[in-house]
């Protein structure tokens, strides 16, 4: 499904930037750019929602400009709605909000339906969250915990100046025409009138991407750069078409070294891949390693969590449970949150592997600390390799435990295996 996405969004990139633009040479490399971004290639044989979400994101601001173009109210608004909506596919849509009532401003020379539109959209990006909560009565409690985790992650990975490296090295791999051409094709469409409408979009797009600087999570989520790549891919698309027309000599040389760079930029991101790709088998094989595990396990197994809840969300082992790494670990409560699978009668294990606790671009690991803990406070049995089922406290451990704090009177227990859940 995603793959045929990835196909009908590029046509909605060409759409946007032709309405955007008499040139269909502007169009077409507006379309070249995405198609040719090394993320957008890899998240089109992914099922995630990038994809499915700049093709909704591109054809709704496409109807946008071409009712605005038209004269027709409704369906402007209606476009607007569209382009809310989108958000719930993928959040980066909110960033394209403000184009709306920029748009209506540069086309019908007033605010007031603009303001309009762009209430509607943030009503409708707002929609799906508001149905979860009337559907759902946990839905509300889960996205206040998602936040304080989230605030929880920024506390112990703030934004620091590393942000800047990561930002350029990401803008790098996700286009290189788009990183090099970008100032020269805003300074150039600021200049031209009649193409204030494409400014506004890859300026839009432009500050999408810059506020990224300010995300605590860029260093390891390098597609949120895709973030402002429709708007700059139509503003770059223009940019090299007008340089082809008026200065041929020199589009040339530039042309050539745009694809000496975007080649240097396929080799990286190929290498990358194919690490991921041994990642894969790697993976295959580990489930080998833990397939006769009891049914009522949990585990501590660092970056193959999501193996561990894929083999439960197909009903493989549906009743396996994880404390998970990064946004979910549970840092100094992390003995409550094992005492707590003992209180349910399960069988814990934990994976000591260095290579599924790697920090990756973090300049420290929060859970180095709590498997520091384990070793030092619980008896281990070790089951293979690096793998060890944790089979209680140490005496002294506990004695320290039980003076820093008291004894439950009354444990918690499970009515069964469905009702124990990671301590939050």
């Amino acid at each position: 499904g995603v793959i045929a996405q990835a196909g009908a969004g590029v046509v909605g990139v060409y759409a946007l930037c032709k309405e955007l633009t008499p040139s269909r040479l502007a169009a077409f490399f507006g379309g070249l750019i995405v198609s040719l971004s090394p993320y957008y290639i890899i998240y089109s044989g992914r099922a995630m929602s990038e994809i499915p979400g700049l093709l909704a994101l591109s054809w709704s601001l496409w109807w946008t400009a071409r009712s605005l173009r038209t004269g027709k109210t409704w369906q402007f608004l209606t476009a607007a709605a569209l382009v809310g909506l989108s958000a719930n596919i993928r959040e980066f849509a909110v960033f394209y909000l403000p184009f709306i009532p920029i748009a209506a401003r540069i086309y019908r020379g007033r605010w007031r339906t603009g303001f309009v539109a762009f209430l509607i959209s943030v009503v409708c990006a707002f929609a799906g969250m508001i149905f979860w909560k009337l559907y759902d009565d946990l839905y509300w409690d889960s996205v206040v915990k998602w936040y304080r985790l989230s605030a929880a992650e920024r506390s112990v990975h703030p934004v620091t100046s590393a942000n800047l490296w990561f930002f350029a090295d990401y803008a790098f791999n996700c286009s290189v025409i788009v990183s090099v051409i970008t100032p020269l094709a805003v300074v150039w469409l600021l200049s031209r009138p009649r193409l204030r409408a494409l400014a506004a979009l890859g300026l839009v797009g432009l500050a999408a991407n810059l506020s990224l600087l300010a995300n605590h999570d860029l260093a390891v989520n390098p597609r949120y750069l895709m973030t402002g790549l429709v708007g700059l891919a139509a503003a770059c698309g223009w940019c090299l078409a007008e340089l082809i027309k008026r200065r041929r000599v020199w589009a040339a040389p530039l042309l050539v070294g745009l694809i000496v760079l975007t080649k240097g930029s396929y080799n990286h991101m190929a290498k990358e891949l194919y690490d991921q790709q041994w990642g894969a088998r790697a993976a295959r094989d580990y489930v080998a390693k833990i397939t006769d595990l009891p049914w009522n396990s949990a585990l501590i197994v660092g970056s193959r969590t999501p193996l561990i809840h894929f083999l439960a969300g197909v009903k493989a082992r549906p009743y396996w449970l994880t404390i998970n790494p990064g946004a979910g670990w549970p840092d100094d409560k992390l003995g409550e949150a094992i005492q707590d699978f003992f209180y349910a009668g399960r069988n814990v294990y934990v994976d000591f592997d260095p290579e599924l606790w790697q920090r990756g671009a973090r300049e420290k690991s929060r859970e180095s600390e709590g498997l520091e803990m384990i070793k030092r406070e619980y008896r281990l049995e070790h089951v293979r390799d690096s793998f060890y089922r944790i089979q209680g406290r140490n005496a002294e451990a506990r004695g320290e435990s039980k003076r820093a704090r008291p004894e439950r009177k009354q444990p918690r227990t499970c009515a069964d295996a469905t009702d124990c859940h990671r301590y939050p």
